[in-house]
């Protein structure tokens, strides 16, 4: 029996339509009040979701080709024809949505944009200071203890890339300038949202707070192209490991989100972890005697500034003993059986 090829191609093309105009809409403006109508559709089948990779796996062609001389003159044929068909304009939408992401995240490097950044600016804090900046699109942000934040606006996008620390984006609403954080090999591309980004070494931690986000990570085995991007919902967190496609996004525990106020909260933390994140805030440093100790479990808040209150939180929490060595910084430490 001959396979119905026209109906199977027509039920394809229809189905890449409707994946197209999702493109279109979850990079809008109001991109977050689509997303479970969009989960809806993808998950209601495999050809939807079969299909929409595919798209989406191909966005960086597609805004390529909408470059090229052919691909502008096309768009000024469909402009002066009148042509109503909504998944041609949904196309170029699409298409000119990707264009305008892609210029921060590696379209400079093969040549294809040509108008050149302006000269990047950085803002600091110190370490133990948390301050809030705001830019010149009144985008508001709020730097950790010894965070360097470089920015890089133009006419066309407002980039900025995270060297070091945290930083809490408060951005302003510009649907014709994307907001885009760069930080190790992860990108945040922003939609009038509050979110937050950490760089813990090689690792990356997304967290939304409000609007939507869509993140993406750059494996090595992709030639320097973006991976397939993941979009949060806010209250999810999302790491990124060195040069590794983003996992799965996390649950945001409420303590994770406090920072700001100059207090640290955790829950059942890694002593290890407390005193690390502590000693970022202090130029008085917490030591353990013994490394076996910081796989102690540990709950609590307390002011960054206050080192020493943290090392006696610990100290009565865990029955530990605390001493202080010649350069004044404090070490926590089994206590000796004499001292029982």
């Amino acid at each position: 029996m001959t396979p119905d090829v026209g109906k199977e191609a027509g039920t394809d093309e229809a189905v890449r339509d409707e994946a197209i105009a999702w493109l279109g809409r979850l990079r809008g403006p109001d991109g977050a009040e689509y997303h479970a109508a969009f989960e809806d559709w993808y998950t209601a089948s495999p050809h939807n979701a079969e299909i929409y990779d595919d798209v989406l796996g191909n966005w960086e062609r597609m805004a390529l080709a909408g470059r090229t001389p052919i691909g502008e003159a096309s768009r000024r044929q469909a402009a002066t024809s009148g042509a109503r068909r909504w998944p041609r304009i949904a196309v170029a939408a699409a298409a000119a949505m990707i264009l305008v992401v892609l210029s921060g995240v590696g379209l400079h490097r093969f040549g294809v944009i040509g108008t050149s950044p302006a000269a990047p600016t950085e803002v600091a804090s110190r370490t133990g200071e948390i301050r809030t900046v705001t830019l010149a699109d009144g985008s508001r942000v709020t730097l950790d203890t010894d965070t360097l934040l470089e920015i890089a606006y133009t006419t066309g996008e407002r980039r900025l890339t995270l060297e070091r620390g945290r930083a809490r984006f408060d951005v302003a609403h510009d649907p014709a300038r994307p907001f885009i954080v760069m930080a190790g090999s992860g990108t945040v591309i922003a939609h009038g949202t509050l979110f937050d980004v950490e760089r813990l070494g090689a690792r990356v931690l997304v967290s939304l707070l409000r609007g939507s986000v869509e993140v993406t990570g750059l494996p090595a085995d992709t030639n320097g192209l973006a991976s397939k991007g993941r979009f949060l919902k806010p209250g999810q967190r999302l790491a990124i490991e060195s040069r590794a496609a983003p996992g799965s996004p996390t649950a945001l525990s409420a303590t994770e989100t406090r920072w700001t106020s100059g207090m640290l909260s955790f829950d059942d933390t890694p002593l290890a972890e407390v005193a690390a994140a502590t000693n970022r805030y202090n130029g008085v440093k917490i030591g353990l005697a013994d490394p076996a100790l910081g796989e102690l479990r540990f709950s609590g808040t307390f002011t960054a500034r206050d080192p020493l209150g943290l090392a006696r939180m610990a100290a009565a929490m865990f029955d530990l003993s605390l001493s202080r060595d010649d350069q004044g910084n404090i070490l926590l430490g089994r206590p000796s059986a004499a001292s029982k």
